[in-house]
């Protein structure tokens, strides 16, 4: 008779199931989970500003690390809007672009790492609080708002990659006159 040994030299041997399939164990579990479990690489963070007629930047990021920024979850809301045109309409709406850089204004936002009591830290400068932009936007997504406090969340599942020295936004274009916009983005170093 055939045993299948671990290989590790111990003396354990394979188990069998009552079909004679060997046991096996499997794990599964989103990028962002693993990222964070096992290297502690996993961050969020918030942007605020205040809406105002024309484009809103809500937050800005770049990546000033010397590895790859992937983004797995955006979400975004306005609430307290006033003034404009009412909701749902097609003048007012979220757009994520990539390509512009930081001139000024603004305020700096720290990432949060996601892994509890982690010391290590996201190699990216955040801007939040509608600062000021050069270039122009490569628009990668848009959403036009239905309702006040109304929220979407984009799963991006670690397609948009922000290589070293690269940025993202997140911006709102619009005619309200007042009011909040939250984004939240999240995202993994080094995948």
């Amino acid at each position: 008779m055939e045993q299948i040994k671990d290989g590790t030299g111990k003396g354990y041997l394979a188990r069998v199931d009552s079909d004679n399939r060997l046991r096996t164990y499997a794990k599964s579990a989103s990028i962002q989970h693993v990222v964070s479990e096992h290297e502690e690489e996993a961050y969020q963070v918030i942007g605020i500003a205040t809406l105002s007629a024309g484009t809103v930047v809500a937050l800005h990021l770049k990546n000033i690390s010397n590895t790859n920024m992937v983004v797995t979850y955006l979400r975004h809301q306005v609430v307290g809007a006033t003034g404009g045109t009412s909701f749902p309409n097609t003048s007012n709406y979220f757009t994520v672009g990539l390509g512009r850089t930081y001139s000024s204004g603004g305020s700096l936002v720290t990432p949060v790492n996601v892994f509890g009591g982690s010391g290590n830290t996201a190699e990216v400068t955040a801007y939040h609080g509608d600062p000021t932009l050069a270039g122009t936007a490569k628009e990668i997504d848009r959403w036009y708002t239905k309702a006040d406090a109304d929220m979407n969340t984009f799963n991006k599942e670690g397609a948009l990659i922000i290589p070293p020295n690269q940025t993202m936004e997140v911006s709102y274009v619009g005619d309200r006159t007042g009011g909040t916009i939250y984004t939240r983005i999240s995202f993994i170093m080094g995948s």
